[in-house]
Formats: C-alpha cells, sequence, structure tokens
C-alpha cells in the first residue's frame, strides 16, 4: 500500500447530522396537522437513504405529500467524539483532505471548530460548482493534491456519492457505516467498499496495519 492522500466527507462522517435531521422533521410537523410521528417520519427517511434517495427528507414529503418544508439548520450537528484524536494522529502519516457536498460556509464552521488546520485541500461543493457523484470533483481533487487515484483513499458514509464514484476513478475506498445512510447496501459490485468501518477511530487500525 502507499496511500498518500486521505479524503473525507463531511456529513455522518465528521459531524454528526442525527439530531439536525430530526430537529427537522419535528419542526415540520410540529408546524403543520399531518397524521404522522416524528419518528416514523425519520424510520422513513433511513429506508429513503438505503433507497440512495438524493434527499430523504424530500423523499419522505413526496411519499405523504407534504408540500410545505422547513430549513435545515447546520448548528444542530455535533462533531463526532473521536474525530479530532483521529485526525491529529493520522495527519502525522498522510495529507488530508476534504470532499463533500456542502455550502461554502461550511469553511467558516471547520475554521471555528478547529478543524480546518488538519485539511490540505478542500472541496466544497458550492464552491467548485459540482457535486458528488459527479466524478469531476475528484478527479479536481486529485490534481489539486498532485496524486494519484491509487494513492488516495476516499472516506465517506454514502455508497452512491462516496464509494461508487471515487471507487470507479481508482480511489481506495473505506465507507464509514454511520449516519442516516448506514443501511445503504452495495447494488453492484461496483457499490462495494475496500474496507467498511463504524466509527471514525477505526480508521486508525485499518491504516497502521495497511488493511486496505
Amino acid at each position: 500500500m502507499n496511500v498518500k492522500w486521505l479524503f473525507f466527507d463531511i456529513g455522518n462522517t465528521i459531524y454528526d447530522e442525527t439530531e439536525a435531521d430530526k430537529d427537522r422533521v419535528e419542526a415540520l410537523l410540529s408546524d403543520n396537522d399531518y397524521d404522522i410521528t416524528a419518528e416514523i417520519f425519520y424510520d422513513d427517511m433511513m429506508d429513503a437513504a438505503a433507497a440512495y434517495a438524493k434527499s430523504p427528507f424530500a423523499a419522505v414529503r413526496n411519499k405523504y405529500g407534504i408540500e410545505e418544508t422547513t430549513p435545515y439548520y447546520a448548528d444542530k450537528e455535533k462533531l463526532y467524539p473521536d474525530v479530532i484524536s483521529t485526525l491529529e494522529k493520522l495527519r502525522m502519516k498522510y495529507k488530508i483532505g476534504v470532499i463533500a457536498n456542502q455550502p461554502s460556509i461550511t469553511y467558516e464552521r471547520l475554521e471555528k471548530d478547529g478543524l480546518i488546520r488538519y485539511f490540505d485541500i478542500c472541496l466544497l461543493s458550492e464552491t467548485e460548482g459540482l457535486e458528488k457523484p459527479d466524478r469531476e470533483i475528484f478527479m479536481r481533487a486529485l490534481e489539486q493534491a498532485d496524486c494519484r487515484p491509487e494513492d488516495a483513499v476516499m472516506i465517506g458514509d454514502r455508497l452512491d456519492n462516496d464509494i461508487f464514484p471515487a471507487k470507479e476513478i481508482g480511489f481506495k475506498t473505506i465507507w464509514l457505516r454511520q449516519g442516516i445512510s448506514c443501511k445503504q447496501e452495495p447494488v453492484t459490485d461496483d457499490y462495494v467498499p475496500d474496507r467498511e468501518v463504524s466509527s471514525f477511530s477505526e480508521l486508525l487500525d485499518i491504516l497502521k496495519m495497511n488493511r486496505i
């Protein structure tokens, strides 16, 4: 193994979006008289994510014929507790980048939370005018990193947005199976990650032992 770069997604990889998603659902349902509980709505969102819905929230709204919507508040997201300690160790050996479908303001949030210092490059969909699973954003990251795909690992929570497109290009891949997309299953061999973990800190053992 000759891994030089690690590229990370953000949502449900570095930040836990569960509380933000659930608060959004509760706000939608509390403002309107719908015959559905927040628990059922969120469970349906997980099923929609498993079915590769681009937006599980929108998919479930459509399922129940709900035209109204409510904003998503990123400030309700929580940093996974093992992220900083793990990044601190990983950066001793690897260059680290971000490839994420996120608004440009996410860069400021990474600065505020003391994370930006761990990332050598940061590609956000709004800033780049591209979003995953478009392979071009992965190619742009490799170009900026001056890295061959076989020397890079893509790490993310979605098989459709993170694992499949990166694997097509030639990245090694690690699926971080947590968050709303944890029920996804590979639809073809092209969606099967090289490795699968259930927590951020597990990356240390895999990369330390060259198990990818």
